[in-house]
């Protein structure tokens, strides 16, 4: 195998990227949507900086992708060298074909670092079957991460009794108050469905006098950019559950690929209608949601970071992830990373 390693730098070539990033992200069993160029380079448009990202190729082919760049931290100065969906995204990590090993992996990272422009490498959100964690875990030093939560993918009749009655229950009260319906967002209704999400949203945190995730412009035109992507590509799950045709609450959801090993989806983003809070909505999508998606084949549902109270009630089980910082010192031969 003749690898060689290349710099994307400019958001033209990252846009160019696309389709062989996109193919690649397919043949790596790992990878989350959250790796997919569909979610990244829109995020990257919001919020980008100074790009580093290194290419891995095994002669014209792409075999692994290492979407990097700098940020310069406001206050101190430090020049930040972080993975592209860094806070946004509940997992990080490079893209990687089956053939491109840890060896390979190494060399791209010193590549990468030895440039100079950067104080501190952070990494964070890895799970503990990256290989770039196993790259880079002797050369940097390890942290622990936010823990996400997943549960197995059921329909409700196969939930905990206490669970599955309180699913149902309030089911039935919603269906007594009128017309209940589920619904994906599709190509003709994610927008309508998004602006429900950011609406419902920003009841929520304005209720408790607090600014939503949604304050931030960026945002808005981050998501509005990826959704059709990713609903073109098969990975969104943008769930909705309407009333008398009023949307009630919205689960914003990824989705592994079809044939992606331990398929799992993964609830991004909940919001409910503050409302209709008595018929418990944000319990009744959720249930549906994931009944749905244990019938199209899915075997997991990760609900990411943070600990709210209602992961608890859905029995989920807390699954680690990993982080590694490691500075650039001045003094050190280039190609080094100290902890």
């Amino acid at each position: 195998m003749r690898e060689r390693l290349s710099w994307v730098q400019t958001t033209e070539e990252l846009e160019a990227l696309f389709p062989e990033w996109s193919a690649l992200w397919r043949q790596d069993g790992h990878a989350t949507p959250f790796q997919a160029p569909e979610w990244l380079v829109p995020w990257w448009h919001c919020f980008g900086g100074d790009l580093r990202t290194v290419c891995i190729c095994d002669d014209n082919a792409l075999i692994g992708l290492l979407p990097f760049y700098v940020y310069r931290e406001p206050h101190k100065g430090e020049r930040q060298l972080l993975p592209l969906g860094v806070g946004t995204s509940d997992y990080l990590d490079g893209v990687f074909s089956p053939r491109c090993d840890i060896e390979f992996i190494q060399k791209a990272a010193d590549f990468m670092c030895r440039d100079d422009g950067w104080d501190t490498l952070y990494l964070s959100q890895l799970r503990p079957g990256s290989k770039l964690l196993q790259a880079l875990q002797f050369s940097a030093r390890k942290v622990e991460g936010q823990s996400c939560s997943r549960m197995p993918a059921v329909t409700v009749p196969e939930l905990p009794q206490k669970l599955r009655r309180n699913a149902m229950y309030y089911r039935n009260r919603a269906q007594r108050a009128g017309h209940l319906e589920f619904v994906i967002g599709d190509a003709s209704t994610w927008a309508e469905i998004f602006a429900a999400l950011i609406r419902l949203q920003g009841e929520r945190w304005g209720d408790r006098g607090e600014n939503g995730v949604f304050a931030d412009e960026r945002m808005i035109r981050w998501h509005r950019e990826a959704l059709p992507l990713l609903e073109r590509a098969g990975l969104l799950r943008l769930c909705a559950l309407r009333l008398n045709g009023e949307i009630i609450a919205v689960s914003y959801s990824l989705i592994d690929a079809p044939g992606h090993s331990d398929r799992t989806q993964y609830i991004y983003l909940p919001a409910f209608s503050t409302a209709y809070a008595d018929l418990r909505p944000g319990t009744i999508l959720t249930a549906m949601a994931i009944e749905h998606a244990a019938r199209e084949g899915v075997q997991t549902i990760d609900m990411l970071r943070g600990d709210e109270d209602y992961k608890k009630l859905w029995h989920t089980e807390p699954v680690p992830t990993f982080g590694l910082v490691g500075r650039r010192e001045q003094e050190q031969q280039a190609g080094e990373i100290a902890a």
